[in-house]
């Protein structure tokens, strides 16, 4: 891409999640302002210049962008700021990857689905509040259709149970609308797809097998490319092309998770947004493109990126292996923290990102979402044994205490995801990772 040098670009909002995003965007050339109504705030200090505006502000942030001449706007994975950015740039007149209309099929879970079955996208079976699953059909999953982070999901394994999740993801759907699907019980498998589309063309970029918490919904780690991915390229790719084709999607990025049931692939979710997980770090490591970056040069230019830079994207990762691994808390309050730096000596290790402290406490209505996470780490290797190399690594360096010495690292899907890698051995532990893991 080229450089973006005497552009000024303004970030919505302050958090560390988008301190990233500024370092991108300089290293771009662009000059960068950050709007947050809060003072001391990491994305702030890491800017070249802020102000103090609410990102929903759309009166005084339109007068700011023309006061100081602002080409573009871009923010993170918050949808929050994302929908901030998308009603601002319309106003404005700045270039946005995403419009009211696309956001609102995507972003609903209902909407969603039902354009996927329009478009042959094979989703996940469902039942509804006025046909409730019968005894053979448990157990089920119940989610609010606009819901986000893993909020308001609750598997369910008699009508009783389903009872008391509907008023729970009711309680927070702000449409007052829920899903209840099929719970695919395949070992807590799913699969993460990124895309980014192009003048129109959609890209998938990554693909990977993620492995949920033991007894619960979050993920524990994940890797990339997918051992299924010829299976997805071959069921879902064409359909997920058309359908997006239809939509009349130009310019951006979208993710989806989906469920692997025997030979079946099932979409039951997606993101108009870059994700959570930071991938774009992984893909980036592995020689090939990095979205934000993408997504921070359509901001400023109108376009993705140049022909050239389309050459980048390969799910494939250009032969690497690569591993997202997520650090869930349990209950407690973080007395003691060490590791973390020679985490990051470590090779392969891309990226570390801490969301908690000493002090800090993981609480119960964080069990079940990202505030569960202490940490991310990203590890993109050569091949499979220098990858399972670092990832004992780093079981093996980080400590997280209590008070009284306990652990608050969850460590029970690590471990034993990684004795079954290390028992299939040669070039099919992925492999053998994804189906020991389901037969368990």
């Amino acid at each position: 891409m080229k450089s973006l040098k005497g552009k000024k670009l303004l970030v919505l909002g302050g958090s560390a999640s988008n301190v990233q995003l500024v370092h991108f965007a300089q290293q771009m050339g662009a000059f960068v302002v950050v709007a947050d109504n809060r003072e001391n705030r990491p994305g702030k200090d890491a800017a070249d210049d802020s102000v103090l505006i609410s990102t929903d502000d759309y009166e005084g942030l339109c007068q700011y962008i023309k006061a100081h001449h602002i080409d573009g706007v871009a923010t993170g994975a918050g949808e929050w700021n994302v929908v901030n950015a998308m009603k601002l740039c319309k106003i404005a007149g700045l270039p946005y990857y995403a419009d009211e209309h696309l956001w609102n099929i995507c972003q609903d879970k209902r909407n969603f689905k039902d354009c996927c079955k329009k478009y042959g996208v094979p989703t996940v079976p469902e039942f509804s509040i006025d046909k409730k699953p019968q005894d053979k059909d448990y157990p089920v999953i119940v989610k609010p259709v606009d819901g986000c982070s893993s909020r308001g999901i609750s598997i369910c394994h008699n009508e009783e149970e389903l009872n008391k999740a509907i008023d729970f993801a009711l309680s927070l759907s702000q449409s007052t609308n829920v899903i209840i699907e099929k719970y695919v019980d395949n070992g807590g498998v799913t699969i993460d797809a990124k895309y980014v589309v192009v003048d129109g063309q959609c890209y998938l970029e990554a693909l990977g097998e993620r492995y949920v918490l033991e007894g619960g919904l979050i993920t524990a780690i994940s890797f990339y490319p997918s051992t299924l991915i010829s299976r997805f390229m071959d069921k879902v790719n064409p359909n997920v092309q058309k359908m997006f084709s239809f939509l009349g999607y130009k310019n951006g990025v979208f993710f989806f998770q989906a469920i692997p049931d025997g030979e079946e692939i099932y979409v039951y979710e997606m993101g108009l947004r870059v994700s959570g997980g930071m991938i774009y770090n992984m893909t980036e490591a592995s020689g090939c493109n990095n979205v934000m970056k993408m997504l921070i040069y359509h901001s400023l230019t109108g376009k993705m990126c140049e022909k050239d830079d389309i050459k980048t994207i390969d799910p494939y990762f250009g032969g690497k292996q690569a591993s997202t691994v997520a650090l869930p808390l349990r209950l407690g309050t973080i007395a003691h923290i060490e590791g973390l730096e020679k985490v990051k000596r470590l090779p392969g290790v891309v990226d570390v990102t801490v969301y908690y402290g000493e002090g800090h406490e993981c609480i119960p209505k964080h069990i079940n979402t990202l505030d569960q996470l202490f940490a991310r780490v990203i590890v993109v290797s050569d091949n499979e044994k220098s990858l399972f190399d670092t990832l004992k690594k780093i079981r093996e360096s980080v400590i997280v205490n209590d008070n009284d010495g306990n652990s608050l690292i969850n460590w029970t899907t690590f471990d034993k995801l990684y004795t079954y890698c290390i028992a299939g051995g040669g070039k099919n532990r992925l492999e053998q990772c994804l189906s020991q893991y389901k037969d368990s």
